[in-house]
């Protein structure tokens, strides 16, 4: 990109998709689109329309930052600092998990549920940006909501999320070892999303997640990834009220190992939903007892 002058729209997209491709990012056009449309600050479907857009000395020089700490693979969230979700935007920052299409389906879960229950207290074990709870709670209006999470990060990017789209009328963030604080019997619902990843998995995942998002949230430090679905599971047999929710995002490789679990342990109604791409993805029951 030649910076001694405005660049078009066009010609700036055409020099960020090579050296996208240079450092084999996948979907190096579509990327390309999205850098350039974040830095003009406008949709990529009206820049697709007018690549005859011109951009400052100022967008260029921002546009050249971001594009190399993209080729050093950094998360696209973590530059853009946004990730549309479930329907939402949602702010992203370095230090938080960035939130997956395939976690929308533990979303979905919650919604279908609901219907025979119209509101009620949600928790979100591990809240991180705040996704999970704040989608939810979208779709969820009669609803409320707590997210608890060990990391002051994750929680000052939840509540920027929650501030966003009004809900700080409607939710509760707390630092938390997961369900620690709170009551029996106090809760509806309890949506998580756990560590899941073993320390062997780790080094095989894509550079932009295995170099640049945190670490805590993607492997438990025991090494065992059942761990936290066991603790999560046996806090929510008393933190539930009857007939409550439970419901969890997992690794494929673990779907039966943690329906079987909440099976030992008295959960009614476990079940196991399928993502997009036909992968066992959320397993779900209903509060022991219950």
């Amino acid at each position: 990109m030649n910076r001694s002058h405005p660049a078009s729209a066009g010609e700036a997209i055409a020099s960020v998709c090579a050296l996208l491709r240079s450092a084999d990012i996948p979907d190096a056009e579509r990327e390309a689109f999205l850098l350039v449309a974040q830095v003009l600050g406008v949709e990529r479907s009206y820049l697709m329309a007018h690549p005859e857009l011109p951009l400052s000395p100022h967008q260029q020089k921002r546009l050249a930052c971001w594009t190399k700490r993209r080729c050093a693979r950094e998360p696209l969230a973590y530059i853009t600092r946004t990730r549309w979700f479930y329907g939402l935007e949602f702010t992203v920052a370095r230090g938080v998990l960035v939130p997956r299409p395939e976690t929308e389906l533990l979303v979905d879960t919650f919604l279908k549920w609901i219907p025979n229950k119209p509101s009620g207290v949600l928790v979100d074990a591990g809240v991180g940006a705040g996704a999970i709870l704040c989608a939810c709670l979208h779709y969820a209006p009669d609803w409320w909501g707590v997210g608890l999470d060990r990391s002051w990060r994750a929680l000052q990017v939840a509540h920027i999320n929650r501030r966003r789209l009004g809900l700080e009328a409607r939710s509760l963030l707390g630092r938390s070892d997961w369900l620690q604080p709170l009551r029996a019997e106090s809760v509806d619902a309890i949506l998580s999303n756990p560590p899941y990843v073993s320390p062997d998995e780790l080094a095989t995942l894509e550079p932009e997640v295995a170099r640049w998002e945190p670490r805590s949230a993607l492997v438990d430090p025991s090494g065992n990834p059942l761990r936290p679905y066991r603790r999560i599971a046996l806090s929510a047999c008393k933190v539930l009220k009857p007939s409550g929710l439970l419901a969890f995002e997992v690794s494929p490789a673990l779907a039966e190992r943690v329906q079987a679990l909440l099976g030992d342990l008295g959960y009614g109604e476990v079940s196991i939903r399928l993502d997009l791409a036909g992968l066992p993805r959320v397993v779900s029951a209903l509060r022991c007892g219950g």
